[in-house]
């Protein structure tokens, strides 16, 4: 599937306020994350210290150590501007270097 961070967030956050604190292999069956959307969800909610792992910091984390939410809100969503672009598109030092738009000088030198 193809879905943000953000959500696959929510939905990790989700599973653990419905069914508690539980390791990563049966969060991944709760939460109908992917393998891949569960590791990219739990590394964005930790970094949001939303998730933690139970003990941490003073345990490592193990296979089946619990994970469990912290209690602190989902932050906002971060706004992100797209840099201001200009609309007319600059073709033409591309076609300098391809040979296409060379200046009428050039031309001449091929025979015929």
């Amino acid at each position: 599937m193809n879905r943000t961070t953000r959500e696959c967030v929510t939905a990790l956050m989700s599973s653990l306020r419905a069914n508690g604190p539980m390791p990563r292999h049966r969060l991944a069956a709760a939460s109908r994350l992917s393998a891949a959307e569960l590791t990219r969800a739990l590394k964005s909610a930790r970094q949001m210290g939303v998730v933690a792992y139970e003990g941490e910091p003073e345990l490592p984390a193990e296979a089946d150590t619990l994970l469990m939410l912290t209690g602190r809100p989902l932050p906002p969503p971060r706004r992100v501007t797209p840099a201001p672009r200009e609309n007319t598109p600059h073709f033409e030092p591309l076609l300098d270097v391809w040979g296409i738009a060379r200046p009428a000088g050039l031309r001449r030198g091929h025979a015929s």
